[in-house]
């Protein structure tokens, strides 16, 4: 792509009329799926159209992005709308936005090995506080592309979704989002997780032979501050964690924590190889 020129492909959201042709709508479900639980709001689905275009490799690191009058235009959507799904994306460090130039596709961040991370319900039962569980949604949804390329499954294929906050004496202290692959919990829907945790339930099944964790610091979206009850300005830490069991990836996780309320600590041995300093 020369330098200064966007592309924009974001075709077939149409926010005033809320119709798309066939091809579009086809598009669109496979990128971006459905959610049992009601509409995705349109910034939420320019977001995830925008990401995956991204991961698919349609815009590299350091291509500008269509602005926001071009995206408005070939959305049907409004320029707020646009600037909002983008201002989302920019403080969780996928885009950075240069003022009076445009949006950018932002440079990977640099990643270096870090600590196990444990289960939250675990964490505030060891510290002698309450444990409160509050189940926002529990549904079966359809694979964005992004999540489905890293499962090894065909977008638009069924996924269980639950998207849970943990509270700590009454404070909300953790937002888990989690997708599952319904062949390896077909009965995960049907739990109860105001009582039990997701992890222990799946750790029941079967217990992981490997998982990443990435983490970095992030504002929350206006949705997610809500639910930590927090204004959306505070700094959050964001972990995601993408688990396995025998080579096959099960769950894909974004854990949300408010940085007022939590931290991480970390005690490891710096003997032989470890001992750098």
């Amino acid at each position: 792509m020369p330098p200064g020129s966007t592309r924009c492909v974001l075709s077939g959201w149409s926010e005033r009329t809320g119709e798309t042709d066939d091809s579009a709508r086809d598009q669109m479900q496979r990128r971006v799926g459905s959610r049992a639980a009601g509409p995705v709001p349109l910034y939420e689905r320019i977001k995830h159209h925008v990401l995956d275009s991204i991961e698919q490799g349609t815009f590299k690191a350091g291509d500008k992005l269509p602005s926001e009058n071009e995206l408005a235009a070939e959305l049907g959507a409004s320029r707020l709308t646009v600037h909002r799904a983008l201002r989302e994306l920019t403080t969780s460090g996928v885009v950075q936005r240069v003022h009076g130039v445009g949006s950018f596709v932002a440079e990977p961040r640099a990643a270096a090995t870090l600590i196990r991370i444990h289960n939250i319900a675990d964490e505030i039962r060891e510290r002698g506080q309450s444990l409160e569980i509050r189940v926002i949604e529990l549904a079966r949804v359809s694979a964005p592309a992004s999540v489905a390329r890293e499962m090894g499954i065909t977008p638009g294929e069924p996924l269980f979704r639950s998207l849970i906050v943990y509270c700590a004496d009454a404070s909300p202290v953790q937002i888990e989002d989690r997708a599952v692959l319904p062949s390896f919990a077909p009965d995960f829907l049907h739990q109860d997780f105001a009582r039990g945790s997701t992890t222990d339930y799946l750790q029941a099944i079967a217990q992981p032979t490997e998982a990443s964790n990435e983490m970095r610091a992030v504002l929350p979206s206006e949705a997610e501050a809500a639910l930590l009850d927090i204004p959306p300005s505070d700094p959050c830490l964001l972990i995601r964690r993408t688990t396995w069991v025998q080579g096959v990836v099960t769950t894909i996780t974004r854990f949300l924590h408010p940085s007022s309320r939590y931290s991480i600590v970390s005690r490891v041995s710096l003997t032989g190889d470890d001992n750098r300093g």
